[in-house]
């Protein structure tokens, strides 16, 4: 068995090897949700191996951190369960061949990225694979930084990883930053292995789309006074009823005009341009969860939910913020 790196390494050390194929599927249960992983080998022969290249050495996922693996099997084998409730995993596939189910779905990609409580099927042919684990506070935390306020809701990722979009340039560093953990340079730098890290983390939420790319890509401002505060958490919390001027002001403790001109020089829209805005966010976020099987309905019934009655001026506002039609975010027809 290859030994990717340095020997000695505090951080990077191998986590299970060999061919007791018993023992692979109770790492991953360790790993992932313990009651629902199984891990299915039509021929239990050969060899495999995980290696941790990178972060904390301990089952689960520190929700605070990321960490770094990689697994060589050497046979084919079929995993199947759900992602634990405070963690994201990105799978990239050096070598081999690799078969998705996140959800429901067949995703048609070599590389994918799994959510809080996803469910997903991968047939394993061979695989030579990178694993990223994120921890959902981690997330929630870079989210923070780059809006000035925790996101309302969790972020989910799109499963499919396509290298033509950008990822490709990721998915390079995601292996510079494997080899560099594997040579024990992060161990003599944690200082580097912390840049790098965030490197990887704000690259991923830039690239890969996900239920929150619209507010990332506005670069929202942040509210500064906490009258503005108090009307933006009313909107959020309220997003779903009907809501008036009135009462963002009375929310706000000021008067409407006074409202209308603090959102225009803090946050450059209207208050109403703003619960608009935070109504599309849960559009996308509804239709993100019916594309990965989480929830039904269709692009209809998501708009009206939202207060979006008009259907045609709804479609061209969600293209001009998003880039797509709803109905190829949520992959069905209004």
């Amino acid at each position: 068995m290859r030994k990717r790196f340095s020997e000695g390494s505090p951080i990077a050390s191998t986590v299970v090897t060999g061919d007791d194929f018993d023992e692979l599927e109770h790492t991953f249960q360790a790993f992932l949700a313990p009651d629902t992983v199984k891990l299915h080998t039509p021929k239990p022969t050969g060899f495999f191996d995980i290696s941790q290249l990178s972060g904390l050495r301990i089952p689960g996922i520190d929700p605070n951190g990321l960490s770094v693996y990689e697994l060589t099997l050497n046979s084919d084998a079929v995993l199947q369960g759900e992602e634990t409730s405070d963690a994201y995993t990105v799978v990239v596939t050096l070598n081999g061949r690799n078969e998705f189910v996140i959800g429901r779905e067949s995703v048609a990609s070599r590389h994918v990225v799994t959510g809080p409580e996803t469910c997903f099927q991968t047939t394993y042919e061979h695989p030579d694979i990178l694993m990223l684990r994120l921890g959902k506070q981690l997330v929630a935390d870079a989210m923070r930084e780059r809006l000035g306020e925790l996101p309302t809701s969790t972020l989910h990722f799109e499963p499919a990883v396509i290298e033509a979009s950008g990822m490709g340039q990721w998915i390079t560093l995601l292996h510079t930053f494997s080899e560099t953990a594997a040579s024990g340079l992060f161990d003599r730098s944690p200082l580097a292995a912390a840049h790098f890290e965030k490197l990887l983390l704000h690259g991923l939420l830039d690239t890969q789309p996900h239920s929150l790319s619209g507010d990332l890509g506005e670069e929202r401002p942040r509210p500064q006074s906490s009258a503005i505060r108090r009307a933006v958490t009313y909107c959020e919390e309220h997003a779903a009823e009907p809501v008036s001027i009135g009462e963002l002001a009375a929310a706000a403790r000021i008067s409407v005009r006074a409202l209308q001109l603090a959102f225009r020089t803090e946050l450059g829209l209207t208050p109403m341009e703003y619960l608009r805005r935070v109504r599309l966010d849960h559009v996308h976020q509804d239709l993100v969860a019916i594309a990965q099987g989480r929830a039904e309905g269709t692009v209809t019934d998501v708009a009206l939910r939202w207060g979006f009655t008009h259907l045609g001026r709804f479609s061209g506002l969600y293209r001009e913020t998003y880039g797509k039609l709803p109905s190829e975010t949520a992959r069905l027809t209004a």
